[in-house]
């Protein structure tokens, strides 16, 4: 504990698993839309949805048709259906293997003397080195295309094909903000502006969290929002949410599918911990759609300039549940930038834990687990999402890898203003300028309140940032397949 800190935890047994008692107030809504009988039929939808193969697929077939056309820019992406559960979703044609894997190990294998390399492989299949533009993630991946179209089917049999033969390899694969994006739970109108959280009356810290989110970007019209949250958030070219991107060609009369997203869960953290400096990423489109690749480059970035706390609230299935390759490599590549860190100050990352009702792995939440503890890379922060009495959800992925839990479900932030598509809100949900404020539910939303913990709790004399989360850890209560629970935000 951090004696005479702002932030220190009553470790009276009243306050297990809250760290910050009487910070977060009850709030309600009588708007249509806000109410907890709307959000629980939104998260029971949710529920439902792995036994819905009609809906998540008709969804899919919108988001392809929504980008037919794109540049390069645009992510094409292919699908494995299942019949329940949630689809794995990967980009077009590519595939990715380690560098080892594809040109062979230095001095060769110890116990055979041998250098092998798939390389030889791969040629006779036709399949291409393309482009990485991160040059520390492109010294340990490539990225493979073929020169005519291989089917996804195709590509899957020879990614596992090749990890029979030894090698490490995978699809490259998409890391949506969610399996079906708003379709449900959408987000549902919240007009009323959030009570003044107590820090605000309090002396500014003298240091704060540097705390990087990778999204949708930020909108750019909140800045313009009269309450002025998320007002200091830099704005750039690459890290603005454009929210109408889509379809290409037009008309863009509607919000994206996903957009608002990243807008969103910039101001849970905010909400959490008002001081916390603040970079949006966009590594995934107004539709929520990115490469792991993008995300593991911005991850990069990210830590290169400097941020101590990365929020993911995005993530993925693979097949075979193997891990994703260039998420991989870029935790190794932040574990070489944090070399000549303390180890109480090493790069945290704070991964949802998705949204599939579950136990099977979602990356990069699932690095987590016992496996890649220790292993050279950074760590990794998994959180699942709970109901408002922090009782198990139906809809939140969990199991032994997760290492946390908070409120998920009908949670308030800043929104975008708009209307939603009549493809996914068929009441063309309309948020309206200065201040539009949203309720959504998901893991995507349990995350940065941990983000936001952790960045508030460092903020304490003499804290650091392991010791900011191991703080946290230890006021929360274990749930089974839930990892260690903590109240911070009240849902609805």
């Amino acid at each position: 504990m951090h004696k005479g800190s702002v932030n220190q935890m009553d470790s009276d047994q009243r306050n297990r698993g809250v760290p910050f008692p009487d910070h977060f107030s009850d709030w309600h809504s009588d708007t249509p839309g806000g109410t907890p009988e709307d959000v629980q039929w939104e998260v029971q939808q949710l529920a439902q949805l792995r036994f819905e193969p009609s809906v998540r697929h008709e969804l899919l077939r919108l988001l392809k048709e929504r980008r037919d056309g794109g540049g390069e820019d645009v992510v094409q992406f292919d699908h494995l259906p299942v019949e329940v559960g949630f689809d794995t979703v990967l980009v077009r044609g590519e595939l990715l293997i380690t560098m080892e894997s594809y040109l062979g190990y230095p001095g060769g294998l110890r116990w055979t003397g041998a250098n092998l390399s798939a390389k030889p492989y791969l040629d006779a299949l036709g399949l291409e080195p393309a482009r990485v533009d991160c040059p520390e993630l492109a010294k340990k991946i490539v990225r493979l295309v073929p020169s005519k179209h291989l089917d996804a089917h195709v590509l899957a049999d020879i990614a596992r094909d090749l990890r029979l033969r030894g090698f490490s390899a995978s699809f490259n694969y998409c890391t949506p903000s969610a399996p079906v994006h708003k379709n449900p739970p959408a987000p549902l109108p919240a007009p009323d502006q959030p009570q003044p959280e107590a820090l605000r009356a309090e002396i500014r810290p003298a240091k704060v969290a540097r705390v990087a989110i990778i999204d949708t970007g930020i909108a750019d019209q909140a800045v313009h929002r009269a309450d002025g949250l998320l007002g200091g958030v830099p704005r750039t070219p690459d890290n603005i949410d454009p929210l109408t991107s889509f379809p290409i060609g037009g008309p863009h009369q509607y919000l994206d599918f996903d957009a608002g997203h990243g807008t969103f869960v910039a101001g849970i953290v905010s909400q959490v911990d008002p001081y916390a400096a603040i970079s949006m990423y966009r590594a995934i489109d107004s539709d929520g759609i990115g490469s792991e690749v993008d995300v593991a480059c911005a991850m990069i970035e990210a830590v290169r300039t400097g941020n101590q706390i990365i929020n993911l609230s995005l993530g993925c299935r693979t097949q075979d549940d193997f891990p994703p390759i260039a998420l991989q490599a870029a935790l190794a590549v932040i574990a070489e930038l944090d070399a000549g860190k303390p180890d109480e100050e090493k790069t945290i990352i704070v991964a949802a834990a998705g949204n599939g009702g579950d136990t099977r792995a979602f990356w990069p939440a699932a690095f987590s687990g016992a496996a890649f503890s220790g292993a050279g890379f950074s760590r990794v922060v998994s959180v699942a999402g709970l109901n408002p009495n922090m009782t198990p959800s139906l809809w939140s992925s969990r199991g032994f890898w997760v290492t946390c839990s908070t409120v998920g479900q009908g949670l308030r932030s800043t929104y975008v203003y708009g209307k939603e598509s009549p493809l996914i809100d068929p009441a063309e949900t309309e948020f309206l300028p200065p201040d539009p404020f949203a309720v959504w539910s998901g893991t995507s939303f349990a995350a940065p309140q941990i983000t936001g913990a952790i960045a508030r709790l460092y903020q304490a004399p003499g804290a650091t940032l392991h010791g900011a989360l191991d703080e946290l850890l230890q006021v929360a209560v274990p749930i089974p397949d839930f990892g260690r629970a903590v109240q911070i935000l009240k849902g609805i």
